[in-house]
């Protein structure tokens, strides 16, 4: 979690927690019919939800303009029969289904995001989002 300080005070922040079971990026999908990739319909539907709670916690805002810092916490429930220490799926492609998620919504284009963090923890499923604009 980021830690406030006396020079964040003035900087814009949002906190989204969605209670959405997290997925990482799929690899995009190829239609052999149309010649064109895709992504998976489950995927779409998270994006979707995902950015449903973003415009909640932007309370009518327009997108942040500057510089964004984010981190995210992804809350997965621990397989009962399991020998793996960590939940599968690499961390970075769940931070960027996030950071597709919320682009339109709580930012421009996600070239904005200057730094990021996220962790995968054993718990009841859901998403916590942090994002502070810099500038």
């Amino acid at each position: 979690m980021f830690r406030r300080s006396a020079s964040t005070s003035l900087r814009l922040m949002i906190r989204i927690d969605a209670p959405l079971m997290p997925i990482p990026f799929p690899r995009p999908r190829f239609d052999s019919r149309s010649k064109q990739t895709f992504n998976p319909k489950r995927y779409r539907e998270f994006k979707d939800e995902l950015g449903l709670y973003a415009r909640l916690a932007m309370k009518g805002r327009e997108p942040f303009t500057g510089e964004i810092k984010l981190h995210a916490d992804f809350y997965k429930p621990k397989p009962k029969k399991s020998k793996h220490v960590s939940f599968i799926g690499d961390v970075d492609n769940y931070l960027k289904a996030v950071l597709d998620s919320l682009i339109g919504i709580c930012y421009l284009d996600d070239r904005q995001v200057v730094q990021i963090s996220g962790a995968k923890i054993f718990g009841k499923p859901h998403i916590e989002i942090e994002l502070e604009e810099l500038t």
